[in-house]
């Protein structure tokens, strides 16, 4: 107590100094309106430009559980999306067949589940580039799950640990996948060249393919991913090995510059069709 007394009286000039410009500014604002109002003004601005700041500083610490919302919402409309288009080929077939026409039980014709994950890393150093994800064994990642963007084929779950999986992405010297136009039911081998990130390619069309550029490429037969997934879209013609067949460049739909969110493909079917298709292969 003796020390504050001792502060007290050794800055008693000061403290008698502030008292007094703070009661001159009272004086100042509460007897003339004019600069009372140009005090509320500024005060208003500086409070306005506090919340803003604080709005935006929790908004950035919000955005991450958002996109982690938005990713798993994302997810359950791929999958009730597939269980649609199932249940209409379902009827289709029955219809084509001759037998009576009814609603199937969509829990029986959900072949594929979408799990979200986070992008923690990628390598694009050469040929043979990878991502890393940030969901694993425990998640229910396993080998060969096919992944995908929100705007297209992303690659293909090559090993998996208990909290993270590598992804060989389309942009990789192995990756290959048999592809269509939209408009024609020829596929060929998407493959890339190991040129441009942005573009592969897909070969051995038939000559007689009709080309239009900007011709969307979807995904055709493949054990890993659904038919008619988004790959991107043509841009030009390329290079053909073989005079019979054609190539076409394919402008990717997914970005892996800015890619952040994937959705890994879950299909309950790939065990037995796996299976089966070795035991005839033997």
């Amino acid at each position: 107590m003796r020390n504050l007394f001792n502060f007290i009286i050794r800055n008693s000039h000061w403290l008698v100094a502030i008292l007094l410009v703070a009661f001159s500014f009272y004086l100042v604002f509460a007897q003339n309106a004019y600069q009372r109002s140009v005090y509320l003004t500024s005060a208003n601005h500086v409070t306005g430009w506090l919340y803003t700041v604080s709005g935006n500083v929790s908004s950035f610490f919000l955005l991450k559980k958002n996109n982690q919302e938005l990713m798993a919402r994302n997810a359950q409309l791929e999958k009730e999306l597939h269980a649609g288009i199932a249940q209409i080929d379902s009827l289709h077939t029955d219809e084509m067949i001759g037998i009576n026409a009814f609603m199937p039980d969509s829990a029986n014709h959900v072949q594929f589940g979408f799990i979200p994950a986070e992008v923690v890393n990628l390598s694009f150093s050469g040929v043979n580039n990878f991502i890393t994800i940030n969901k694993g064994r425990n998640q229910g990642i396993k080998p060969d799950m096919g992944v995908i963007s929100q705007r297209g084929v992303v690659g293909v779950v090559a090993n998996v640990s208990a909290n993270f999986a590598v992804v060989i992405p389309v942009i990789h010297s192995k990756f290959r996948l048999s592809a269509r136009l939209k408009h024609s039911e020829n596929y060929g081998s998407l493959s890339w060249d190991g040129r441009n990130i942005r573009e592969a390619q897909i070969q051995e069309l038939p000559r007689h393919e009709m080309f239009r550029k900007g011709d969307t490429v979807l995904t055709s037969f493949s054990r890993i991913f659904p038919r008619n997934l988004i790959i991107g879209c043509v841009s030009s013609i390329g290079r053909s090995k073989d005079d019979n067949f054609n190539t076409f460049n394919v402008e990717l739909a997914t970005d892996f510059y800015t890619l952040q969110d994937v959705l890994v493909i879950d299909d309950r079917f790939y065990e037995e069709q796996k299976a089966l298709e070795e035991m005839f292969q033997q």
